[in-house]
């Protein structure tokens, strides 16, 4: 049961497919993306930094990109065994992650990121 609810926005802008960088809040894992009331994709995957940024990498699980199916105005709640890895540290190293669309954006998108306690 999660606990420490964490809610952290991120943009698509028009034109692309991949969100800003997310710095994951100490202690905390995605659990869940809130998406707008538009949307153009209907999958989105995931890249992870645990080098404060620098470096992203896509996340696999079970030698399988991990993806979401989404669509406009909805909660989707993330696979916590394929993000389990993806715990925030201490705010000098911040693990940070982006969403990645299938495709690009039509103009700039909003996205919620839940974070909690597993």
């Amino acid at each position: 049961m999660a606990t420490s609810i964490q809610r952290v926005v991120t943009t698509i802008t028009s034109g692309s497919g991949t969100s800003s960088a997310v710095a994951v809040p100490q202690n905390t894992t995605p659990l869940a993306i809130v998406t707008p009331s538009a949307l153009t994709n209907t999958a989105f995957t995931f890249e992870v930094s645990d080098d404060g940024g620098t470096t992203y990498r896509a996340v696999y699980k079970e030698g399988t990109q991990y993806s979401v199916n989404v669509g406009a105005s909805r909660h989707v709640c993330l696979d916590i065994s394929a993000l389990r890895s993806v715990i925030g540290g201490p705010a000098t190293a911040a693990t940070s992650i982006k969403i990645v669309g299938a495709s690009n954006e039509t103009a700039t998108r909003t996205l919620t990121v839940v974070f909690g306690v597993e």
